[in-house]
């Protein structure tokens, strides 16, 4: 039987001898992108890796198998740009170490925000969450494989714009989906064209969640916004956000589909905001959906409308003097020439195919009960508030006739805890009574955790933005100048100017000494602060020891290898050479210049027959005789050969020293 493996691109099997999928016509040999995983990459056992679809500062999604459910899905590889590396051909993440710390705790936001989404897997319009898993030095998400076209390729299907009857009939549902995910504290940032899918069957998908980082400017990731959706709190590091920056994104995406253009990006507006009313640039949008867009579309974030539920309430408001029909999330379908009718068409078609009285008569009492469902909705929750109210009265008339029950001395201890009572009753309420006008802030509070301190003051104390007060303790887990705590958690709001309590690591409070061997004392100093020792921690002290050179470390209180706690009163002695500089003095003896001797005839011992007197000679005589002239280097014994032949005589040696 003919061997098989799936084609990277499609995941549909083939022949191994094939590099060309006769189903996609994906070729193997296409180069890939080094900094990510290679195709056909195996994770955990149960996934294969395709080919890269896409990739944001966050990370990278691709096109997967999962051998576990036999079928297509969609991987998300946490890999967050500046923080790590990946080494071509090689599927593990390398972390540079000086951001270890950072990537950390980025990995574990990106792991609470897919758990949180795997829990509403069921929710119909959120790409389904199947799996989370760490491998390869990083963490996996597996999601539903979404089939489906982008929302801005459906507009553009679809003459580039829809009518009010045709998003009433899309997006209620939509609209319940980001409610009940806003319940569980998750918001988007990022809802636009291009992160809504609309499938085969007509239903909207939203997808292309992301960590905080990358969905707000001038942060620890580049940002990843679109221009237009973007509420303007994201352009502004710390400020706050929540649920009214999405509803701002949705009555973009409302404005865009409507009126067939994009709103301007929020610098823009908050320099000039010229952005014109939905019923002004297509009449047939009715003022108050007109209306609803625009609020929520308000560049304050406390003026917006601040719930998707109340953007819902205001959408499907049914003007003075209208029919009621209007504005009815439940429309009977249109048949047409494009697409999305006919798409809606077949959503319909699993009752009749046709509209009779008796359908038109259910949809009036579905209208009705959307009239009435409002105020409705208000008489129960006034009922609540009354019954709450009436069970608090009661309760205070049994505490009172406990009092007038007891006339004696109990009754002044009854009194006074009745009294005390009331007091706590006053303070709880002007507590509350304080809570609730309280001004939130003006800004929201960054994630200072995993982040140098140094960097953070100069930056946040720069503009008078955020003061910082640090507190200092041993960490083993992060190094010396790391933030580990903050007093105001992240994305908490707080007033412009303010002060924050944060706690900073002084590094592990146990280290082991480095070798010292062949170090300066500027060079062994360095490395013990980067281990986190102070100048409270050690001591220096000079010695003599000319065996080192000046400045080089000689020795230590301990040896080197032994761990020192950092913690404790011991304080470290570092000994270096200092060895005072000596002048060495050379004797040397002087000898004068040598004179050569004037040139004279030699002088020979004159031969005489008899004996008589012996000529008068004198010392200078001999002191003018001629001196052999010094060897040269030549051939044979020349100097022995050319030397004159005369008779031998005595010579004194001559004295340097006289």
């Amino acid at each position: 039987m003919e061997e098989k493996k799936r084609c990277c691109h499609c995941m549909e099997l083939k022949s191994v001898r094939l590099n060309v999928c006769p189903y996609c016509g994906y070729d193997e040999k296409t180069p890939y992108d080094a900094n990510y995983a290679p195709p056909g990459t195996e994770i955990n056992g149960r996934y294969m890796l395709g080919i890269k679809i896409g990739h944001n500062s966050e990370g990278a999604n691709y096109i997967g198998y999962s051998s576990a459910i036999g079928c297509k899905v969609l991987i998300r590889e946490y890999m967050p740009v500046g923080l790590c590396k990946r080494i071509r051909g090689r599927a593990t993440i390398s972390v540079y170490p000086n951001k270890l710390v950072q990537y950390k705790t980025l990995m574990a936001e990106f792991t609470e925000l897919n758990k949180n989404l795997a829990q509403m897997r069921n929710l119909p319009h959120i790409i389904p969450t199947l799996d989370i898993f760490e491998a390869n030095n990083t963490t996996y998400v597996a999601y539903e494989y979404l089939e489906g076209i982008k929302l801005v390729e459906y507009l553009k299907d679809n003459a580039g714009e829809l009518t009010w009857k045709q998003v009433s009939e899309l997006f209620p549902t939509f609209f319940t989906t980001l409610s009940l995910m806003h319940n569980h504290n998750v918001v988007h940032r990022a809802i636009s064209p291009d992160t809504i899918y609309v499938t085969p069957k007509g239903e909207l998908r939203l997808c292309g969640f992301s960590i905080y980082a990358v969905r707000t400017v001038h942060l620890e990731l580049p940002s990843e916004l679109f221009h237009g959706y973007a509420a303007p709190e994201q352009y502004t590091p710390g400020a706050k956000q929540g649920t009214f920056t999405d509803v701002y994104a949705v009555c973009a995406v409302l404005y865009r589909i409507l009126t067939g253009c994009k709103p301007p990006d929020a610098m823009s507006r908050i320099e000039s905001d010229n952005l014109r009313e939905p019923y002004e640039m297509n009449p047939n949008i009715s003022r108050s959906v007109s209306r609803a867009i625009i609020k929520g579309l308000c560049l304050d974030s406390i003026e917006r409308t601040q719930t998707i539920t109340e953007l819902v309430t205001q959408l499907f408001e049914q003007p003075e003097g209208q029919s009621a029909t209007t504005h009815s999330i439940v429309l009977p379908a249109e048949t047409g020439k494009r697409n999305r009718k006919q798409v809606v068409t077949r959503k319909a078609g699993n009752a009749d195919s046709g509209f009779d009285s008796k359908n038109q008569n259910s949809q009036n009492s579905e209208n009705m009960i959307e009239r009435v469902r409002t105020p409705l909705m208000f008489v129960i929750m006034l009922l609540c508030v009354l019954l709450i109210i009436l069970i608090i009265v009661f309760s205070m008339m049994r505490s009172g006739s406990v009092t007038i029950q007891n006339q004696n001395s109990e009754t002044i201890t009854t009194t006074d805890a009745l009294s005390e009572s009331e007091n706590n009753i006053v303070t709880e309420s002007d507590t509350e009574s304080l809570e609730l006008t309280e001004p939130s802030g003006d800004s929201q509070m960054p994630t200072l955790i995993g982040t140098s301190y140094e960097l953070q003051k100069e930056k946040l104390e720069a503009d008078g933005w955020l003061y910082l007060e640090p507190v200092y303790e041993y960490n083993d887990l992060y190094k010396a100048g790391i933030i580990i705590n903050q007093t105001i958690d992240a994305g908490e709001p707080f007033q412009s100017g303010s002060t924050v309590g944060v706690t900073v690591s002084r590094g592990p409070a146990s280290v082991v000494l480095p070798d010292y061997q062949g170090k300066s004392l500027m060079q062994y100093e360095l490395e013990l602060e980067e281990l986190g020792l102070t100048s409270a921690n050690y001591y220096t002290e000079a010695v003599q020891n000319y065996d080192f050179a000046n400045g080089q470390v000689v020795e230590l209180s301990k040896a080197a290898g032994e761990v020192f706690d950092l913690s404790s009163e011991e304080k470290l002695r570092i000994f270096y050479a200092s060895n005072p500089e000596t002048t060495i003095v050379i004797m040397t003896e002087t000898i004068p210049p040598e004179t050569a001797p004037p040139e004279t005839e030699p002088v020979t011992e004159p031969v005489t027959e008899s004996p008589t007197a012996p000529p008068e000679t004198t010392f200078p005589d001999i002191e003018t005789a001629p001196i052999p002239e010094e060897p040269t280097q030549t051939d044979g014994d020349s100097d022995m050969q050319d030397a004159p032949q005369t008779a031998p005589i005595d010579i004194i040696p001559f004295d340097n020293n006289n």
